[in-house]
């Protein structure tokens, strides 16, 4: 059985490891959060249509969904406003939920002025619907935007390209265990994320015809 203390020779400071499945459960968490699982999806949503330059609205929505909203976060956490990038503390999600609903909302009306690619219009305006319902729920209770993220990305992909997406859903129940290993999150509120994410995804790309 692994001892989960090492303690150096010689030194009375204790080191302390972290078990396995914690360890693992941190990096799930990390490699499938929300800022990082954003990237592929909003290129796999780009490249899904047959305009012939979806680089500008990819961009103009990795900027507005991504860059922004994080570098807003780590704005916050290098300041002491937050006390890290995953905003733990629910009392402090307020202010990146108004400024991630604010900045897709601009990004969405920067792509349809421009005429925009719609996919990434219909992620944008995804991103600002579930933005508010889930600033809502939090002031009463800590659902989680892990798994909420994750499958609304699964879901809108999956009604895109195919029943080829489905085992990706594998990865919502991956990151689902690790808030819970983590104890960032119950099991009632991984799940509630997960269905959150699935039901407005499903409504808003099926109201928008795909």
């Amino acid at each position: 059985m692994l001892d989960n203390m090492a303690i150096q020779e010689g030194d009375d400071t204790a080191v302390v490891t972290k078990p396995l499945h914690v360890q693992g459960a941190r990096l799930v968490s990390t490699i499938l959060s929300p800022a990082v699982v954003a990237l592929p999806f909003i290129l796999l949503m780009a490249f899904s249509a047959n305009d012939q330059n979806p680089f500008l609205s990819a961009i103009i929505t990795i900027f507005f969904l991504c860059v922004g909203p994080m570098a807003y976060i780590t704005f916050g956490v290098i300041t002491g406003k937050f006390t890290d990038v995953d905003v733990s503390v629910r009392s402090q999600r307020v202010g990146p939920f108004l400024f991630g609903i604010a900045s897709s909302l601009v990004g969405f009306l920067i792509l349809h002025v421009t005429n925009g690619q719609k996919n990434l219009e219909s992620v944008l305006l995804l991103v600002s619907i579930s933005g508010v319902i889930m600033m809502l729920i939090t002031f009463w209770w800590k659902i989680s935007m892990h798994a909420s993220a994750l499958s609304a990305a699964v879901t809108a992909l999956s009604m895109v390209y195919g029943r080829i997406i489905l085992p990706a859903f594998l990865l919502v129940i991956l990151v689902s265990w690790s808030r819970v290993i983590l104890r960032r999150h119950t099991l009632a509120q991984v799940i509630a994320g997960s269905l959150v994410g699935v039901g407005l995804s499903w409504l808003l790309l099926k109201i928008q015809g795909f």
